[in-house]
């Protein structure tokens, strides 16, 4: 629509000088024999005529049938309209978009350099930031946490399978004895039985308990009048005193950490519980506890809930006010400074850059030509007529108003030549 005006000026432009030779030959036709000068017009009016309609007759058959009428070897571009379109496609691959002087070009342009000081001078003005922090947000915020809690969920009864029990209680164990709480519950123990021991009401309870064990005694003879004297001499009181300060003295010799007959406990108790452990039936109780706990605990909404609220957490982190300017600003430039104190990792982005520039060109260079071809074809005849005469057809009118006047004037010059003669 906007080429439309231009073409009927162009048009209008030359229409007139072809006008002005018609009308100039057919106004001096009567004085061809009459004085030089109007010889001489009269005779480059004519040849002005036959060169503006003569390059009109060209001019037009490039594009369509002169007068409509299908003279041959006119409309020249829809008739050969494949032919020109290969011709451009062929021009554009192999002069104007070689893959070689495009891969070239590419390899002049130092690209991580330049978007590296872009992104620095962006992030220095704060310009970038926002788009930095709403990149990061959009990140987290569409994180798919489900995919995440069934990874994560999978790792960790992975990890539970693959748990050798045996060996961690008794790494557990090391740690127990190392730091001596096999001590600190042993004397807890003592602790216990001692205030336990020290009570009247224990005493009197172990004299009764001590005196009726005794009575159940049945002896024979002398043994059993032996038994009696002795149960007719010891009172309940007595027994128990007896019984609790035996059980006092021992708890009191056990608690101290040089007696022999502790330590000889401590070690019967490290040996009995490793025993405990290898033991093929402890190890299936204890996986059996293992799966309970997981399946007790539902693993899965556990997990799911810690990753929704730690990106709720960093959500509100990355749009705290204090975020762009006192840590994702600092920390981009800081990255950026450091890569500019490695201009080997410079040099290696810019190769990877360019590299895959190249490997791109070379894989979708044929589409170059292909998206020409598409578009051309896109275009009936008269739609790629109206689109090359836009483009082109100011010079090509000019052709025709050249015409007119060269003709004009070699028709002058032609006329003279004759009267001379």
């Amino acid at each position: 629509m906007k080429m439309k005006p231009k073409k009927e000026k162009q048009n209008y432009i030359a229409g007139l000088s072809l006008g002005v030779m018609g009308l100039g030959f057919a106004a001096t036709l009567p004085f061809h024999n009459g004085a030089l000068g109007l010889r001489l017009l009269q005779g480059g009016f004519e040849a002005g005529l036959v060169g503006g309609l003569a390059d009109w007759f060209a001019v037009t058959a490039l594009f369509r049938h002169p007068l409509g009428i299908p003279i041959p070897h006119t409309a020249l571009l829809p008739k050969n309209r494949d032919k020109i379109t290969e011709a451009v496609i062929a021009m554009i691959e192999t002069e104007l978009l070689r893959k070689e002087s495009i891969g070239e070009k590419i390899k002049s342009i130092q690209i991580a350099k330049l978007a590296l000081g872009k992104v620095k001078q962006g992030t220095e003005s704060g310009e970038y930031t926002p788009m930095m922090t709403s990149a990061i947000a959009a990140v987290i915020q569409h994180v798919p946490i489900s995919e995440f809690t069934d990874l994560i969920v999978r790792e960790i009864e992975k990890a539970a399978d693959g748990l050798d029990e045996q060996a961690v209680l008794h790494r557990v164990l090391d740690e127990i004895f190392a730091r001596g709480y096999d001590e600190k519950a042993l004397d807890l123990v003592l602790d216990r039985t001692q205030e336990w021991a020290v009570l009247t009401s224990t005493r009197d309870m172990l004299g009764k308990v001590g005196i009726a064990q005794i009575q159940q005694l049945k002896l024979n003879g002398l043994m059993q009048f032996a038994l009696n004297a002795f149960l007719g001499y010891l009172s309940e009181d007595k027994l128990g005193d007896m019984i609790q300060g035996f059980i006092l003295r021992n708890v009191a010799r056990f608690k101290d950490p040089d007696d022999i007959n502790r330590n000889k406990l401590l070690m019967s108790m490290h040996s009995q519980m490793r025993e405990a452990l290898d033991k093929p039936q402890l190890q299936l109780e204890i996986k059996s506890w293992k799966y309970q706990l997981l399946n007790r605990i539902d693993l899965h909404a556990k997990v799911e809930g810690y990753l929704a609220k730690l990106q709720g957490r960093l959500l509100e982190y990355v749009r705290a006010d204090e975020f762009e300017e006192e840590k994702l600003k600092p920390f981009v430039l800081d990255l950026i400074q450091r890569l500019e104190n490695q201009p080997e990792r410079i040099e290696q982005g810019e190769n990877w850059i360019q590299h895959q520039a190249v490997l791109l060109i070379e894989k979708h260079y044929s589409k170059i030509g292909v998206l020409v071809r598409e578009n051309l074809n896109k275009l009936d005849n008269a739609e790629l007529v109206a689109f090359i005469e836009g483009k082109v057809g100011r010079d090509l009118q000019w052709i025709r108003i050249n015409g007119a006047i060269c003709g004009f004037l070699v028709g002058v010059i032609l006329t003279g030549i004759r009267a001379l003669v």
